[in-house]
């Protein structure tokens, strides 16, 4: 349909402030910008969710741009984007979309809307609750930093007076410090044969401290990398396959018929392909972790430790968000990101791995909607550049913010203030759009995705 050229500069002016908000917050915001098309433009939301996966990738590939290069809040050597979570997540964040694009087509609408709701209401609890929580800790730190200040000013007051009485002490001691130095000289002695083994064994605990300094040097030499390209080129190779696998499950109808032998296996395929790179990831990070600790690595407060239960607890959260997201048709990072905040993860952190992991699943999906002609170019290119432009700016203020007044719980606050938000748009725009009186399940309909594709096309 043809929209009038002043709708679409409307549409394009609120798409820039809602991404400058979203990228704050760490999520694609595809619930704004999939209410802003409906409003504004008069679009239909099969209209509105491929501009919407646009303009969200524009929106991730400024915050990368920018964050790329930022460092963490409490260790300047390492990046602010924790690559190890986002290796863990976003595999299986993958892996729980196939499931969730057919759940999304198999349920009623009612059925997707309610646990939609029950999720995001949970979510903005939780994350609110964390808020409040995080808010407490930086203004008691505040408090004792203030005093500490004080305790310290007072001290400087009285250094002249410790310092003479310090020197007075080593005055009176000064022969005793001379003794102690010719003792452990050793001039004119005998090493007996004890000593020689004391010797021997001091040498060889030398060499293993050594070879652990080593180890733990080339461990913080590894951490302070810009970008660790080995664990990119994984990310990079499971969004090959996971593109490749959906362009043939749900785009490639004269290649693979729906419902067929061939396509349930493909479908079936994809899960050991994602659990393996997962499971090997996981194995990688075990042993890195297991190394760290041998050499005395001093993990930091919101470092994931990737041993025991948390290899198969977090991707496992990881894939229940991926179904979530893709059946209710809300974005990744609007799950993830809670999740992550539990993890225990810095909240500057949350939002700026959780912007990068948007990549992948915004890019797949954006390439997936251009080949079936869903997104004309000249679309693509102007939502692609006003959720680039508006991130650019959303990021860059948050960041001043964030260096300006020292609290991360303005993230949570954003985060949560959003998710609220969002979930009262999709459910106003549902109730507004939606037929609530069909309850059947659309079982036929599971396979015929590529005939209503080419449908709404037309």
């Amino acid at each position: 349909m043809d929209i009038e050229p002043w709708k679409w500069a409307v549409a394009s002016i609120c798409v820039f402030f809602s991404a400058s908000l979203a990228v704050g917050a760490g999520i694609g915001g595809g619930a704004l910008f999939v209410a802003i098309f409906m409003i504004v433009l008069g679009m239909d939301a099969h209209s509105a969710v491929p501009l919407s996966k646009a303009t969200i990738f524009g929106l991730a590939i400024a915050a990368y741009s920018v964050n790329i290069t930022k460092r963490h809040p409490l260790s300047p050597a390492r990046s602010l984007i924790d690559y190890d979570t986002a290796l863990m997540l976003e595999p299986m964040t993958l892996l729980g979309a196939i499931a969730g694009v057919l759940l999304n087509v198999l349920l009623p609408n009612w059925l997707v809307l309610i646990p939609l709701c029950i999720l995001l209401s949970i979510i903005s609890y939780r994350t609110i609750k964390k808020g409040i929580r995080l808010h407490k800790q930086e203004h008691a730190a505040a408090n004792k930093n203030t005093s500490n200040r004080a305790l310290i000013s007072q001290e400087q007051d009285d250094l002249p007076n410790s310092a003479s009485q310090e020197q007075q002490y080593e005055d009176r001691n000064g022969c005793n410090h001379s003794s102690r130095s010719i003792d452990q000289q050793g001039n004119g002695h005998v090493a007996t044969e004890n000593e020689t083994s004391e010797d021997q064994s001091q040498l060889l605990t030398k060499m293993i401290l050594d070879a652990q300094d080593e180890e733990l040097d080339k461990i913080y030499k590894r951490e302070s990398r810009i970008v660790p390209w080995e664990k990119l080129a994984s990310l990079i190779i499971v969004w090959l396959g996971y593109t490749c696998i959906t362009m043939l499950l749900y785009q490639a109808d004269d290649v693979i018929r729906p419902c067929s032998p061939g396509w349930i296996v493909l479908l079936m395929l994809s899960i050991p392909y994602v659990v393996g790179v997962t499971f090997f990831s996981g194995s990688l990070l075990k042993k890195q972790t297991q190394r760290k600790r041998v050499c005395g690595y001093k993990f930091l407060s919101g470092d994931v430790i990737w041993e025991g239960k948390n290899l198969n607890k977090y991707p496992s959260l990881a894939f229940f968000a991926g179904v979530a997201a893709a059946m209710m048709g809300i974005g990744g990072g609007m799950v993830k990101s809670p999740i992550m905040l539990a993890m225990g993860l810095q909240p500057q952190v949350v939002t700026t791995t959780s912007s990068f992991m948007i990549i992948f699943t915004s890019s797949a999906t954006t390439l997936q909607y251009l080949v079936l002609g869903k997104i004309k170019p000249e679309q693509l290119g102007i939502m692609l550049s006003m959720g680039f432009c508006g991130a650019l700016l959303g990021q860059r203020v948050v960041n001043h913010l964030i260096a300006m007044y020292k609290k991360q719980s303005l993230l949570v606050f954003l985060l949560g203030g959003l998710t609220i938000v969002s979930g009262i748009v999709i459910v106003a725009t549902s109730l507004a759009t939606e037929d609530f009186r069909d309850v059947r399940m659309n079982t036929d309909q599971v396979c015929r995705l590529q005939t209503n594709n080419t449908d709404e096309v037309s």
